[in-house]
């Protein structure tokens, strides 16, 4: 099995955290609504990470992905943008599995 991304209960006090890949992506893995998802930290607006200024992956309300450059808007459940400059563009998916120990890895490609 590949290597530990992440455990579930490391979003009990953050709903988004980044990661770095083993092959050096930099990725981010949001909880909305009890889902899991995962992206590479890139927005596809100006290829620029979306926590930048330093910060999170999710707007105030907790509900959207945001990228914190230029406010564009993205479903965490697809990462389609829905609002900002690259509407319509989406965020580059990551497949994560959580075993039965609630750990997130790579899911097996």
């Amino acid at each position: 099995m590949s290597a530990i991304l992440a455990h579930l209960h490391d979003f009990d006090a953050a709903p988004s955290r980044g990661v770095t890949l083993p092959d050096g992506r930099n990725v981010f893995i949001v909880r909305v609504h009890g889902q899991i998802s995962a992206f590479v930290n890139l927005c596809p607006h100006q290829q620029v990470p979306l926590n930048l200024p330093e910060g999170s992956f999710l707007e105030a309300g907790g509900e959207l992905i945001q990228c914190g450059m230029h406010g564009a808007l993205f479903l965490p459940e697809s990462g389609e943008c829905v609002f900002g400059p690259c509407q319509g563009c989406f965020l580059e998916p990551v497949a994560v599995s959580i075993d039965a120990e609630g750990n997130i890895h790579l899911a097996r490609e």
